[in-house]
């Protein structure tokens, strides 16, 4: 089982339901068929987080190192403006908070779609981009 996070490009949401229907409307658009090259913002978005968890390219394809929360590669994850990756349910509390602080540097939305009781407590982006996510302090400027 994991903890799947979704990212991606557009205006801020301003509940839960729109999220989801942002997001998914996104995705099906750029996740199901044909895979279109990230836009830049979501570009940037996943080099800072291959910057936290990086992932070796090499002959056999990508390898994840034991540390990366993902349960498949972060970088393949990604479609035009929307990335979607799953966490390891041991790992989902961590994962949530770098997704959320990256997102949110570069002006992406991001939701944790589980059930709400199996949310990593943070404050959704509808709440307002004013307030900081503790994993602000825990990541480069």
């Amino acid at each position: 089982m994991g903890h799947v996070l979704h990212v991606w490009e557009g205006p801020a949401p301003s509940d839960r339901d729109e999220a989801i229907r942002d997001f998914y409307g996104l995705a099906c658009e750029h996740l199901m068929d044909e895979v279109a090259p990230p836009t830049p913002a979501v570009a940037a978005f996943m080099a800072d987080l291959l910057e936290v968890w990086p992932e070796r390219v090499s002959t056999r394809g990508i390898e994840l190192p034991r540390s990366s929360p993902w349960k498949w590669p972060a970088r393949t994850s990604a479609s035009g403006p929307v990335w979607r990756c799953q966490a390891k349910h041991t790992r989902a509390a961590t994962a949530t908070y770098v997704v959320a602080a990256i997102a949110e540097r570069h002006g992406l939305n991001w939701h944790d779609p589980q059930p709400r009781a199996l949310q990593v407590g943070l404050r959704p982006v509808w709440k307002g981009r004013e307030a900081p996510l503790f994993a602000d302090v825990a990541l480069p400027a």
